[in-house]
Order: C-alpha cells, then structure tokens, then sequence
C-alpha cells in the first residue's frame, strides 16, 4: 500500500485534521481545548488558569503535605499515605480495616497518615513561585482556517466572510497551513490584525457576498508573514 498524506483526506475530513492540529499546537501553551455543541463560527473554545501577578501557568492540584515533617505526598508519593491510627497502641495502618492489626482494638481513627513520622497530611492551596496565592481563568474562541498548497500553485487559500468578524477582543483566527512536506504552520491573529491587513479591501463586493477567498505564498506567506506562530497574542 503507498504512503498516504493529507492529499488523502476529502476537504470535510481535512477541515477537521486542521482543528485537531490546531487543539495540540494550543496544548502545548498551556490552553485546554473545547469543541462547541454547535457550530456559531467558533471552533474551539480554549481556556487557561493563570497567576494574578506573574501571569504563570496556575497548578490547580493541591500539594499534599505532613504537618509534621513537611513530606510531600502530592505526586508519586499517594500510595504511600497510611490511613488508621489505633488510640490505644499507636499502630498506623493502610486499608479501610476498622480494627487495629496490632492490638485488635476498635478505636481506629480514619485519617490521611506519613508512613515516615505517624504525622497528619493536610491539603494545601497551591502558591505560585512569585509567592502568589491569585489566579484567573481566561477564555478565548477559535476560528480555524485550514489550507493545503493549491494544485499547481505555490500558495495556500483561506475563505473569510463578514460572518467571521466576532469582534468582542476574545476572538482569534487560526490558519492552519499544510505545505507539500505535510507539515504544518500556523498564523495566529486577531479579528482587529485581519482587518488591518484587508484594509480598504474588506469593504468590497466580493467579502460582502462572501466570495472573498485570500491567496497567498506557500513558501513566506506573502502579507500575512508576521502572524506565523503568533500564539503569543492569545495572552
């Protein structure tokens, strides 16, 4: 069987290759990638918890920590979390048994144990490395564009329609570009860069009728170069 590429794929099954790309490439900067129920010219939704002051990525999973010795349980140290403690003779003991296995009294206290010093583990609120104890959510909306190189051309194409224009500054177009290699290139900007770059052009007939469709070089992406990997911009 020969090797197959994205020239494969019929134009709706590409279409939503180009989404799938687009949703790991965002992974990658710390978004969490939705599809929306319903199509309403957004693709993706993306979000991110980050810090108030420093604008770091925001860990949500709270540190697990000894009261006493300070040992953290958070990651690959749960399985070593104890969970009884017999009132009578001090025996720390794992599972879910109402008696203790030392002395067989029933006074067996339920709670999260160190197997190092007998201490209690409690749940702490995580801080950022800037001392922050602040974070936010953002939210963002995706419209993905994709392209392959058009036949017998050097140049990719995306379609744009008055539609597209959801300008409330959380908006951002994605365009994903598949060269001949299959290997793919983003153009990341904003509702407001696509507008400039159009200029007079986009009050014209054909974007109005929604027949406006933008060529451009394969090989530097002509006008529309200083959005390459711009991803920047959804901070």
């Amino acid at each position: 069987m020969s090797e197959k590429n994205t020239t494969d794929l019929s134009a709706k099954h590409f279409s939503r290759y180009g989404e799938f790309l687009v949703s790991f490439e965002l992974s990658k900067y710390g978004w969490n990638v939705y599809n929306p129920m319903y199509d309403e010219y957004i693709d993706l939704v993306i979000h991110k918890h980050i810090c108030t002051v420093c604008g770091k990525n925001w860990n949500l999973t709270p540190a697990l920590v000894c009261k006493n010795c300070g040992k953290d349980f958070s990651k690959s140290q749960k399985n070593k979390i104890k969970t009884g403690v017999c009132q009578d003779c001090n025996k720390v003991q794992a599972g879910n048994k109402v008696k203790c296995e030392s002395c067989g009294s029933s006074k067996v206290v339920r709670r999260p144990t160190c197997d190092v010093c007998k201490g209690e583990i409690e749940m702490i609120k995580h801080k950022c490395e800037c001392n922050s104890t602040n974070y936010e959510t953002k939210f963002r909306t995706i419209q993905v564009k994709s392209s392959r190189v058009e036949d017998g051309k050097n140049s990719y194409a995306t379609d744009m329609k008055p539609k597209d224009l959801i300008e409330d500054g959380f908006h951002f177009y994605i365009w994903c570009l598949i060269d001949d290699n299959d290997k793919a290139h983003f153009l990341v900007l904003s509702v407001s860069d696509f507008k400039r770059v159009m200029g007079n052009s986009i009050n014209g007939i054909s974007f109005f009728k929604d027949q406006d469709r933008q060529h451009f070089s394969s090989k530097d992406f002509g006008k529309w170069a200083e959005f390459e990997n711009n991803f920047s911009i959804l901070e």
